[in-house]
Order: structure tokens, then sequence, then C-alpha cells
């Protein structure tokens, strides 16, 4: 704990101190024999509304304390180039979906996606680049996927959606159309276009799935769909 720390809380203790001395002096007035005494019930008054101050101030503490940790926990979730879920942030999410999928028999599905030849990129037009192609298509996942749905990079360029609360045919619907629009852009750069290409592995999930496993399943889809098109395009 720092300096600043210490004495925040030290400032919280002394306040909490304070506002329990006047609610117990407010309490003393109120069981005194001659609380009509008008010097009495005008000190009374005075106490209440520092008492009330001081407990619209320790509120307004608690409400900011609030946010921070939520903004902490948000900030410890998202990847900072993205603004996406982090793998951390992604894996809460996703335990929360299965947890969903037990409790109401829900059905969704996961998609795992590996950038094809993003070193080359990197290599060729620098780190700049590379990262201006990650921005771009996590910009393309995410604007083309329900709000309950959500986008995470959980690799350097490895990417997760999940697609959740549908059936297997809604959701491999959904993730194709993914596939194509990820595999139709391309990112402007330097009087140039870089062409974003992709290879996808889907999985269904469920009741009693398990992260791990789901997520090992994908990822070798993933790289199976990979293997197939580095073939493919070998034999062209």
């Amino acid at each position: 704990m720092n300096a600043w720390d210490v004495a925040k809380e030290r400032d919280e203790s002394e306040r909490e101190q304070s506002l329990l001395s006047m609610l117990s002096f407010l309490r003393d007035c109120l069981d005194a024999d001659d609380v009509q005494d008008p010097a009495i019930t005008k000190q009374c008054a005075r106490t209440a509304e520092k008492a009330l101050e001081a407990a619209m101030s320790a509120e307004r503490t608690i409400l900011n304390q609030r946010l921070r940790i939520e903004e902490m926990s948000r900030v410890a979730c998202t990847d900072g180039l993205t603004g996406a879920y982090n793998r951390r942030g992604f894996e809460q999410e996703f335990n929360r979906a299965l947890a969903a999928a037990n409790r109401y028999d829900e059905t969704g599905v996961l998609v795992y996606i590996d950038l094809d030849g993003f070193k080359p990129i990197n290599d060729t037009y620098g780190h700049a680049a590379g990262d201006l192609v990650l921005g771009e298509v996590t910009r393309v996942l995410q604007q083309n996927i329900r709000p309950q749905d959500l986008v995470a990079r959980i690799g350097g360029d490895e990417f997760c959606v999940l697609l959740t609360r549908t059936d297997w045919e809604g959701g491999l619907e959904r993730a194709e159309k993914l596939k194509h629009l990820l595999n139709t852009t391309y990112v402007r750069w330097n009087a140039r276009n870089i062409a974003v290409r992709a290879s996808f592995g889907f999985q269904r999930y469920g009741a009693n799935g398990d992260a791990d496993t789901l997520l090992s399943k994908a990822d070798h889809a993933m790289y199976e769909a990979k293997r197939l098109r580095a073939g493919s395009h070998g034999t062209s």
C-alpha cells in the first residue's frame, strides 16, 4: 500500500469515527429527559445536519470506490490495443455463458480465429501496420455481431468470437458471414492495401460444456482449416 492509500484510509477511518460520535450524541439527546431544552434541541439539529453531510460524503466515497474497482476490473479484462476482451476477460465471459447454458439449456457457437500471414505484415510494413490490422480485424468482428455476443483477442494474432444463445445452424451461418467479411477486408497503409486473411474454427457448446475442452476443439478445427487452406494454395 502506498502513502496516498494509507493517508486516504486514515481519512476515511477518521470520518467514520466522527460520524459514529455524532450519531451517538444524537442517540443520547433523544434518550435524555431534557430533550425539550431549546439549547439541547438546537445542538441536536446542528449535529444531525453534520451527520447527514458526513453520511452523504461517505456515500460518495463508496460510490467512487465502486466505480474505481469497476474501471480496474474492466481494464484488467480488456486488450489495451484493440479494446476487445483479452484472454482473461474472455475466459470469464465464456464461463458465464457456459453457466447459463447449464441453467437454461442454452447452446451457442465458439469461433476461433487465427490470422494468416500476420508475421510477414509486421516484417514487411512494421509493427504499426500490424497494429492497424489487428484494430481493423476487431472492428469488423465487433460491428457484425449481436449485442449479446462478444469478441476477444486472446493472443498476438488470435481472436475468439462467442456467439451466445443460438443453435448450431444459426451460429454457423453468422460465423461463416464473419469469415467472409474478414477474408475480404483490406487495410490501407502508406498507399498500399494490406489483405487481411484468417483461418476459422467452429465449435458448438451447450450444457455441461468445459471451457478448456471447447477451446481446444475450436483451436484444433482452426488449425485443420489452416492446413487445408495452405494445401489448397500450394496446389493452385
